[in-house]
């Protein structure tokens, strides 16, 4: 008996630990590119199907599918001008810097914006999960501010893991990242981009 038990507590534990794998290897990316660790990011990325991912999330088709929706308000006339002309910027804008050495600088000019033009315009940054407590502002803040706007995590196979997570600033906006366990290291290989902004 005290056999079984062990083993279901070991494998229990396996589990668990399988589970927590996916969503560690998402922070670990999230830390990079926050770090501008470019080897970490060429190790952990996929980045022509990364690339692929994004561009067609940024699809006129997508654009076009988001404004028929039944509630969507009529698209203006620079609506359909940016309907038009954004895809073809995005891929561009895609391809230069969506590479293990530019996305990082790329978040540095976002968190520079965050951190010194948003507070001059009187914009406040969103509370973290544990504001307020002795744990503000650490890792275990950023990571129960991360898993708070998880929305979604789900195994489609063993060695295919979906993450949907939902904007900072923007929470009708969702980032939905595709990660592959790939020569026993779990790869982001996906990302898609939806919700406002597209």
């Amino acid at each position: 008996m005290k056999r079984i038990i062990r083993f279901l507590l070991v494998s229990f534990g396996v589990a668990v630990a399988y589970a927590a794998w996916p969503v560690y290897s998402a922070l670990v990316i999230r830390e990079a590119i926050i770090a501008g660790d470019s080897q970490t990011l060429a190790e952990r990325v996929e980045w022509e199907s990364l690339r692929a991912s994004l561009k067609s999330s940024l699809s006129p088709e997508t654009i076009a599918r988001l404004a028929a929706e039944p509630d969507a308000p009529k698209p203006s006339l620079w609506q359909r001008v940016k309907a038009l002309v954004a895809p073809k910027v995005a891929e561009t804008v895609v391809d230069r810097y969506v590479t293990p050495e530019t996305l990082p600088v790329l978040f540095g000019y976002r968190r520079k914006y965050r951190e010194h033009i948003r507070p001059a315009l009187g914009l406040k940054e969103p509370p973290t999960a544990l504001a307020g407590t002795w744990l503000a502002g650490g890792r275990i803040d950023r990571f129960a501010s991360f898993w708070a706007r998880v929305k979604s995590a789900v195994f489609y196979s063993p060695t295919r893991f979906v993450l949907d997570v939902e904007d900072k600033f923007h929470p009708e906006r969702h980032y939905i990242g595709t990660l592959e366990l790939r020569d026993w290291t779990w790869k982001l290989t996906g990302l898609d981009v939806s919700g406002s902004g597209l």
